[in-house]
């Protein structure tokens, strides 16, 4: 699968995008070699950004130190191109307004500048209806689009929230708990048993629906280099492109 089908800012599409499957199926490790790719491809402009916000602390390390907070993110992605972001849990919610905010200060700001943030354990932020779901985050899925942001909402259960399906243009599915298959026959058609035993034949392989086409795709499993070089090696790395005006 292409990195820039996942993490690629589309002007023309909704600006969310959902990954989603049982613990120890392979998304972490899947979202990790993606980044990783992504990170060194050439379809991601100088000024692209990647920030992964995981609360559960676990999983990207092979990418960049994970930092505490997000001034201190801001302050790294002048000069590298992915960030990783630990918050703690009783502010994660603060913190996750301020990066948002951030993402759209930048895009005003500098017109070349574009991001990706994916959003890890994102069912501790989106609950089940409208009124549940932080207004940061109405705000990236309705208006991010336009100014080449992207957001990746990434969770172990499908979200069962109808509004954030609706701003959602794909969904990468990993193996499914039993009501998660039932919900992806009632809300999109797909059985969800078929699925699981295809995906159930090789570890780590995954489904792609895009949600505009319904068009499903079937993916094998992402192969892991031998040697996991990290993107973010020192800091005199990269040449601080953004000039960022909000630090």
């Amino acid at each position: 699968m292409n990195p820039d089908d996942l993490f690629g800012a589309d002007r023309t599409k909704p600006a969310v995008r959902q990954v989603y499957g049982v613990s120890g199926n392979g998304k972490s490790v899947f979202l990790c070699e993606s980044l990783r790719n992504a990170c060194r491809s050439s379809r991601f402009g100088p000024k692209h950004r990647f920030v992964v916000f995981d609360v559960k602390h676990e999983g990207y390390e092979s990418l960049a130190p994970p930092v505490p907070n997000i001034p201190t993110a801001i302050q790294e992605m002048d000069k590298q191109k992915i960030s990783v972001v630990h918050p703690q849990i009783e502010d994660s919610f603060d913190q996750l307004d301020d990066i948002i905010e951030w993402m759209f200060d930048m895009a005003d700001y500098d017109r070349e500048f574009s991001a990706t943030l994916i959003l890890e354990e994102s069912s501790t932020f989106i609950g089940s209806s409208v009124g549940a779901i932080p207004p940061s985050i109405k705000r990236f899925a309705t208006q991010g689009r336009s100014k080449g942001l992207t957001l990746i909402l990434v969770n172990q259960r499908a979200l069962s929230n109808k509004w954030a399906d609706t701003q959602t243009s794909s969904i990468t599915c990993f193996r499914q708990a039993i009501p998660d298959r039932k919900l992806l026959k009632d809300r999109w058609g797909i059985c969800g048993d078929t699925m699981d035993e295809k995906l159930k034949k090789e570890k780590f392989s995954f489904a792609h629906l895009n949600l505009e086409t319904l068009e499903l795709e079937y993916f094998k499993a992402i192969k892991i280099p031998k040697i996991r070089n990290p993107i973010v090696k020192a800091k005199s790395r990269y040449s601080g492109l953004l000039r960022n005006p909000f630090l």
